[in-house]
């Protein structure tokens, strides 16, 4: 009897069944026309979204404190490691700063093979997309660099606006 069952709602090809009556196949999920346009509407949202609720630039405070937060803790370990000297001293260049985050070091700060590297390389501000430090000077916010390093405190500050540098 099942069989007998089974065999009397089966559908040809052509949508009739073996009974001789035409009745509609309706197949599961979606087409390819349905998919592209919920995916057009998705991207839509993703860009539209976020200027409208103001999550970009929060969501770019963010990126900046955990930037700074990174890199004051690799500065930390870099004056651990050197027997609480800084990166850089009064009077050295934005370059000495960066060798001796990016590369391996001795225990001078000199090239050697005891410690680091730090860092690949210096994030971008995302508030003025700059990856360069500059070393001491104008106080941090002055917007002359991505980033401020003061040699004398070690303070490390974003240089984009005051108000970013008093993270």
């Amino acid at each position: 009897m099942f069989i007998k069952l089974l065999s009397a709602r089966c559908l040809c090809a052509d949508g009739i069944n073996l009974e001789g009556s035409r009745e509609m196949i309706y197949r599961g999920g979606v087409t390819l026309i349905e998919i592209l346009v919920l995916s057009v509407l998705l991207s839509i949202l993703a860009v539209v979204v976020p200027h409208i609720s103001g999550a970009g630039e929060q969501t770019r405070f963010s990126a900046l404190a955990t930037d700074l937060l990174e890199m004051r803790s690799k500065i930390e370990l870099y004056k651990f490691h050197h027997n609480g000297r800084l990166p850089a001293s009064p009077g050295e260049t934005p370059a000495d700063f960066l060798r001796r985050m990016t590369t391996k070091t001795n225990a001078d700060g000199d090239a050697g093979v005891e410690f680091g590297p730090y860092l690949q390389s210096l994030p971008v501000n995302v508030f003025n997309d700059s990856a360069e430090v500059r070393i001491d000077g104008a106080a941090a916010g002055a917007n002359i660099a991505g980033w401020r390093f003061d040699t004398v405190t070690g303070a490390f500050n974003a240089d984009d606006s005051p108000d970013h540098s008093m993270f």
